[in-house]
C-alpha cells in the first residue's frame, strides 16, 4: 500500500469523520477562465447510500460531479476553491495520485461506452493498470465476481472474447458499471446512466443499484424525477450553480421546504 493510499484510508480517524460519510464538500465553488459555474457547495455523501443531484440543465450537477474524482484537471481554464474529502482526506490537496483517487471514486457515464476490447478486457482493464491481482486465476476470478454483480455473468460467460461493443445498449451500460467496480472502488459516480436506455434497460439498472447500494457508496446524476425519487437515499436540487435544497428524498418530493424545489419538482421549470 502507497504511503498516499494509506493516507487517504487512514485519515478518517485525524479527522474525527463520521464513519456515515464517505464523502463531503464545502465551500466548493468552481470557475471556468471568468465564469464561476459552482458558488461554495456544501454536501454531505452517506456511505452505503444512494444520493441523486437534479436540477435543470446548466445548473452544476454536472460540473460537481467531476469535481468529485478530479475529472475537472482535463478542463483549460478551470479552477476550483474549497475543499472535497474523501473519507476525511482533502482530495484536493498537491501531493494526491489522481490515478489512486479514480480507482477509489469510479465513474460511468452517461453513454455506454465500453473500451474496443473484449468483455473480458474492458473488466480486466482496471485491475491489471492497478495491479490489484496477481495471477491469471485471481484476474478471472474478479472479472467472474464483477459481471455477477452487474447480473452480466450468465448472459456473457460464453463469450467473454467478444467485443464489449456486441451487447445490447443496456448490457453495455452493465459492462462499464462492471468495469467501474473490478476496481473495488468506494464510490461510484453515474452520470444520467439510464438516459440513452430503453424502460426495460432502465428498471435492470435501477435494480441493480439497490444492490449495489450494499456495498459501494452511489452519487448519481437524473432528469428523472421519478428515477430519483425511486433509486435514492438523499437528493440534492441544484439550479444556477448552487445547491437550493438538500435532504432525505422523501422529504424533498413530499415536503421541500424551498419553493424554487416544489416548483422544480412539480415541473414548472426544467
Amino acid at each position: 500500500m502507497s504511503a498516499k493510499q494509506t493516507a487517504i484510508e487512514s485519515s478518517n480517524m485525524e479527522n474525527n469523520q463520521p464513519l456515515d460519510i464517505r464523502m463531503k464538500t464545502r465551500d466548493l465553488s468552481v470557475f471556468y477562465d471568468d465564469k464561476q459555474a459552482l458558488f461554495d457547495v456544501n454536501l454531505d455523501i452517506y456511505k452505503n447510500r444512494v444520493t441523486a443531484l437534479i436540477g435543470p440543465s446548466g445548473c452544476g450537477k454536472s460540473t460537481f460531479m467531476r469535481c468529485l474524482n478530479r475529472m475537472n484537471d482535463y478542463v483549460d481554464g478551470c479552477r476550483i476553491t474549497g475543499k472535497v474529502r474523501l473519507d476525511g482526506f482533502n482530495i484536493y490537496k498537491d501531493n494526491v495520485d489522481t490515478i489512486l483517487l479514480r480507482q477509489k471514486v469510479g465513474m460511468v457515464f452517461q453513454k455506454p461506452n465500453p473500451f474496443p476490447k473484449s468483455i473480458f478486457e474492458n473488466v480486466a482493464y482496471g485491475p491489471k493498470i492497478h495491479k490489484l491481482t496477481s495471477s491469471k486465476d485471481e484476474l478471472e476470478e474478479l472479472v467472474m465476481k464483477s459481471l455477477k454483480r452487474v447480473g452480466l455473468w450468465d448472459e456473457v460467460s460464453d463469450r467473454l472474447s467478444s467485443p464489449g461493443t456486441s451487447l445490447s445498449g443496456g448490457q453495455q451500460q452493465r459492462l462499464c458499471i462492471a468495469r467501474a467496480i473490478a476496481t473495488e472502488p468506494e464510490v461510484v459516480l453515474m452520470d444520467e446512466p439510464c438516459s440513452a436506455l430503453d424502460p426495460i434497460a432502465t428498471a435492470r439498472i435501477e435494480e441493480l443499484i439497490a444492490e449495489l447500494e450494499q456495498q459501494y457508496t452511489i452519487v448519481i446524476i437524473t432528469h428523472s424525477m421519478q428515477q430519483a425519487e425511486r433509486v435514492s437515499d438523499y437528493t440534492a436540487f441544484f439550479h444556477l450553480g448552487k445547491i437550493i435544497e438538500s435532504g432525505d428524498t422523501s422529504k424533498i418530493f413530499n415536503d421541500p421546504e424551498h419553493q424554487k424545489t416544489k416548483d422544480y419538482i412539480g415541473g414548472k421549470f426544467g
